[in-house]
C-alpha cells in the first residue's frame, strides 16, 4: 500500500480517529506527529463528540450515526464548524445528530449544514440608523438603513452619471434656500377596498406597494400629496385598472390614446374633426365632480368642447356628450331631463359642425 493509499484509508473512519484523541492534550498530539493545525482540529472534534455533556443521549446518537455513515474526517470537520455556531447547545446537538445521520460527501454536507444553520439562526432584520466607517487616508462610508419610502426618495434624487455629486448637492444645496426633501414620481397601485378604507380614515391598517419598490401606509400616501407629483392607479378587483381618480385634471398620454381609439373623430353629430387634434373632454365636468378615468373621458373638438352643456342643472342650450350603452354620443338639448320641453315646442335642428 502506497503512502497516498494509507493516508486516504486513514481518513475514512473519521469518528475512530477522533475517539482516539479523547483525553489527549495538544502537546501529546504534536509529540505523536500531528501538525499544529491538525492537532487543534482533532481536539475540537474530540471535545465536542466525546467530552462530558448534559446532552449524553444526543451525543451518543451523533457518534453512532457518524460511525454508521462512515463519515471521513473532513466531513466531521464541516459538521462541527456549523453545529458550533448554533445559538444554543441543544440546537447544536440536534444539528450534529441530523447531519451525522445524513449520507453526503463533504461538499454536499457543507451546503446542507449551511442551510440548516440558517434555519436555526435566521438573520436579524437590519436596524434603522446611520452608520459611518472612517478610514485613515481613504474615503469614508456612510450607510443609511431606514423605511423603504425614505430610501426610495433619496435614490430618486441620485444622478446615475454623478451619484456622489448628487448626494453632496442633496445635503448641501448650492443655493441659499434649505434643501427640500425630494418627492418621487411613482405609481401607487391601490385596490378599491383599500381606497374605501383610506377615505374612511383607516389608512394605517393598509400597506401600499409602490412601483419603485417602496411600501407606505395609506396615511403616508395622503401626506405625500401624490396628486401633485405622482399618479394613483385605482385597480378594480374585476374590471382591472382605472386611471387617475381626481388626482389630475389633465388626462395622461395613455388615456388620450385610449379615448382616441374609442372615438377616432369628435362624437358630436356630423362632426368629423380628427381625434389627433381633439381635446380630451370630461363627460361629467371636472368642476362638477367628474373623474379623470376612461369611463368619463372622450375626445371632442375644441369648438364642441367649449359649447358643451357642462352643467346638468342648467337649462340645456346646445346639448352635451354622454355615455350611453357604453358608447359616447351627442345628447340633444331637448333630450336633457331638465327642463322638460313643451309638447307644442318645435324640435330644433341639430347644430351644424363648425368649419375648422
Amino acid at each position: 500500500m502506497t503512502a497516498l493509499q494509507t493516508y486516504l484509508t486513514a481518513l475514512a473512519p473519521g469518528i475512530d480517529i477522533v475517539a482516539g484523541c479523547a483525553g489527549m492534550s495538544e502537546d501529546q498530539l504534536r509529540a505523536a506527529g500531528a501538525p499544529n493545525k491538525t492537532a487543534r482540529t482533532l481536539l475540537t472534534l474530540a471535545d465536542a463528540l466525546f467530552a462530558p455533556t448534559s446532552f449524553t443521549r444526543l451525543q451518543r446518537q451523533a457518534v453512532t450515526a457518524a460511525r454508521d455513515r462512515a463519515h471521513p474526517l473532513p466531513t466531521l470537520e464541516v459538521i462541527e464548524r456549523y453545529a458550533s455556531r448554533a445559538k444554543t447547545k441543544r440546537d447544536a446537538w440536534r444539528l450534529r445528530v441530523e447531519l451525522c445521520r445524513t449520507a453526503a460527501d463533504t461538499d454536499e454536507m457543507e451546503k446542507l449544514a449551511r442551510k440548516k444553520l440558517r434555519e436555526l439562526n435566521p438573520p436579524a432584520p437590519p436596524r434603522p440608523g446611520v452608520r459611518i466607517r472612517r478610514r485613515k487616508d481613504a474615503p469614508w462610508t456612510l450607510a443609511i438603513t431606514g423605511p423603504s419610502s425614505l430610501i426610495a426618495d433619496l435614490e430618486s434624487s441620485l444622478d446615475e452619471d454623478a451619484p456622489l455629486d448628487s448626494v453632496a448637492e442633496l445635503f448641501s444645496p448650492s443655493d441659499a434656500a434649505p434643501a427640500a426633501r425630494p418627492t418621487i414620481t411613482t405609481n401607487a397601485i391601490i385596490t378599491l377596498d383599500e381606497l374605501d378604507r383610506i377615505i374612511d380614515g383607516d389608512g394605517e391598517e393598509i400597506t401600499i406597494q409602490l412601483t419603485n419598490g417602496a411600501r407606505i401606509t395609506g396615511t403616508e400616501l395622503v401626506s405625500r400629496t401624490l396628486a401633485e407629483r405622482g399618479l394613483i392607479t385605482l385597480v378594480h378587483p374585476f374590471e382591472g385598472a382605472v386611471n387617475l381618480y381626481r388626482t389630475e385634471r389633465m388626462a395622461s398620454e395613455k388615456q388620450r390614446l385610449m379615448a382616441a381609439a374609442e372615438n377616432p373623430v369628435c362624437p358630436w353629430l356630423e362632426c368629423n374633426y380628427p381625434a389627433d387634434k381633439c381635446q380630451v373632454h370630461h363627460l361629467q365636468a371636472w368642476r362638477h365632480g367628474g373623474d379623470t378615468n376612461m369611463a368619463n373621458l372622450a375626445t371632442c373638438c375644441p369648438y364642441h368642447n367649449g359649447v358643451n352643456d357642462d352643467d346638468p342643472n342648467a337649462p340645456p342650450i346646445r346639448g352635451r356628450l354622454v355615455r350611453r350603452r357604453g358608447r359616447v354620443v351627442w345628447q340633444p338639448p331637448w333630450a336633457d331631463p331638465a327642463p322638460a320641453p313643451s309638447p307644442d315646442a318645435p324640435v330644433p335642428p341639430a347644430p351644424a359642425a363648425p368649419q375648422l
